[in-house]
């Protein structure tokens, strides 16, 4: 549909946020939302990571477990043999585990066919960052490994130590940082020398992705809830994509369903 110019081959990868969208019937990052994405055709999905004290990588969006589940408090406070039988709240989800990182790539075949995202969401009353830091970026490498995600999982955070922490610790991961503003965000980027930038698609147009891709940096972009927004985000150019209307973006981007 649109003449498409980036650093990834000069398509966009269709990625689902947490899955398959906020408007689907299933919550995002559940394995049921998931599924769905990677069942009819998208590149892959992005995920919110959280971690637990005993250093398991859990698939949740909301800061409090009783926001969404039948369990209340912090990931990072509780141990996942405390919390690995929380269940979605809402009635169609009654039935719904939350999910540990590794459940979802265990369940996943061919994965090196797919892409994936995760968003670091670092919700922690700890007062030693840095020692927290270490212990989520050892967690995300372990994992890493063991799935042998190296070319296909793009990293993403706000946090610069964090950022820090993990690229010092393993030089070959795809880091991305996700700025309120794009040209703070281009900055840190190049003085980092991350792989790319993640940002709002309201905070950036073609030029400035045009921009960042003179500057050897990948984009993705994402608060993108309308089949309308998936149309003026290709038009931006962007290498990846993450949408809540994923079956829309799968469709006119032409990727084939399973």
């Amino acid at each position: 549909m649109y003449k498409i110019k980036n650093l990834n081959g000069n398509k966009v990868s269709a990625l689902g946020h947490g899955g398959s969208g906020i408007s689907w019937k299933f919550p995002i990052d559940t394995w049921e939302s998931i599924q769905e994405c990677l069942n009819i055709g998208a590149d892959g999905t992005e995920m919110d990571i959280q971690m637990t004290k005993d250093s398991v990588l859990v698939v949740f969006h909301d800061e409090k477990l009783e926001n969404a589940t039948s369990c209340i408090g912090l990931i990072s406070e509780k141990k996942w043999s405390e919390i690995g039988t929380c269940l979605y709240n809402s009635p169609l989800s009654s039935h719904i585990d939350l999910m540990r990182a590794e459940d979802v790539f265990s369940r996943i075949n061919n994965l090196n066919k797919y892409l994936f995202t995760f968003d670091c969401k670092f919700y922690t009353s700890s007062n030693n960052t840095i020692d927290y830091f270490n212990q989520f970026a050892n967690a995300i490498i372990a994992l890493v490994e063991k799935y042998q995600l190296e070319k296909n999982l793009l990293i993403e955070s706000q946090n610069l130590d964090f950022l820090r922490i993990i690229q010092n610790k393993k030089n070959d991961l795809k880091l991305f940082i996700y700025p309120a503003d794009f040209e703070e965000g281009l900055k840190i980027a190049q003085d980092l020398n991350l792989f790319g930038i993640t940002i709002d698609s309201k905070l950036v147009t073609e030029k400035k992705i045009a921009l960042a891709h003179e500057k050897g940096l990948r984009v993705a972009i994402w608060n993108i809830e309308t089949q309308e927004e998936n149309l003026s985000g290709l038009q931006k150019s962007p290498d990846y994509i993450q949408s809540d209307k994923i079956h829309h973006l799968v469709k006119i981007t032409g990727k084939n369903i399973n």
